[in-house]
């Protein structure tokens, strides 16, 4: 049992799941069984604090086996990037004013730009923003949310990929970022979802890729689509859509509104896009993407009809 770091939800008593996370009996939710003793919400010392430079160099090509920065300010643009923008432009259209928290190199902020969105970045490292402003000439904001001074009820879309479950206080920060948003507005968030009914050694049997999220250091809070819709209706929000992942296999993405929200149609996504000065290079994207996904669809199901042949032709071989 854990009595020194209560869950979001409050509830101090909680089980053991796993060597590193305790598992939250009242909600659902995985909790990190080290959390931070000091605000990592704040980057003072880009060579030393944890989410400084060193983490988007280092730590993620050695610790975790990803791309630096770089790197990845050139790959993410025509995957990751482009998936999360399809999103956005379903439910909202430029102009809009978008914040995007945790928004990394700035390459996502530079798509939305492009669509005619009114966005922004937010990081907490004064090394990251610097590069983000070079690398995509986008504008950054410098620390945590709560400390920004943004008018109350003026954004239409906050955007956090890979940025709840690092969060010390998730109920905190979300309850800043629904003041800022208008009535319509949306949360537009890409976080690992939890299997919750799962137990560890059961994804241990199964080679769940889930696992990989288990990182004790970062995740501190990891939401089942359980408990995530547990934790926002505690907010108020109980308009919880659930989209297709990047990354379905661990992760989950959903759109929170406090009303909601209408959809929009392809052919209003064209005409949004197409009104605005550099819509077309968007369309031409996604138009490029599409193709590209109709052809893996087509190969897979492909694969998979010759998967099934050869079956047949073994059976008629062990037969004979």
């Amino acid at each position: 049992m854990n009595e020194s770091q209560p869950c979001w939800c409050g509830n101090k008593s909680l089980v053991s799941f796993s060597p590193e996370y305790l598992k939250c009996a009242s909600c659902g939710t995985l909790v990190s069984t080290c959390f931070p003793k000091s605000d990592i919400g704040k980057v003072v010392d880009d060579e030393k604090d944890f989410y400084g430079r060193n983490y988007w160099f280092s730590h993620q090509e050695k610790d975790l086996g990803f791309d630096n920065i770089i790197a990845r300010s050139r790959t993410d643009l025509s995957e990751r990037c482009l998936h999360w923008l399809r999103s956005v432009l379903k439910y909202k259209l430029p102009p809009a004013e978008i914040l995007e928290l945790g928004s990394g190199h700035g390459g996502f902020v530079a798509l939305l730009r492009q669509c005619g969105f009114n966005a922004t970045g937010l990081e907490i490292s004064p090394w990251v923003v610097d590069f983000a402003r070079k690398t995509f000439g986008v504008p950054m904001r410098l620390g945590p949310v709560e400390d920004q001074k943004i008018n109350p009820g003026s954004l239409d879309v906050i955007a956090l990929m890979d940025v709840l479950e690092h969060l010390p206080d998730p109920a905190g920060t979300m309850r800043c970022c629904l003041k800022l948003l208008k009535p319509d507005g949306i949360l537009v968030i890409q976080t690992p979802r939890f299997p919750g009914n799962k137990s560890y050694d059961e994804m241990v049997s199964d080679k769940n890729r889930f696992l990989e999220m288990l990182q004790k250091e970062e995740h501190l809070y990891l939401f089942s689509e359980q408990s995530i819709c547990r934790f926002f209706h505690d907010l108020g929000c109980d308009c919880l859509l659930f989209e297709q992942a990047f990354f379905p296999h661990y992760d989950m993405f959903v759109i929170v509104s406090q009303i909601p929200t209408a959809l929009h149609s392809k052919e209003e996504i064209d005409r949004g896009l197409s009104s605005t000065r550099g819509g077309r290079i968007i369309q031409a994207l996604l138009d490029k993407d599409e193709s590209s996904r109709q052809v893996a669809k087509r190969l897979q199901e492909s694969e998979a009809d010759r998967e099934a042949r050869l079956e047949q032709i073994n059976e008629l071989t062990r037969r004979l």
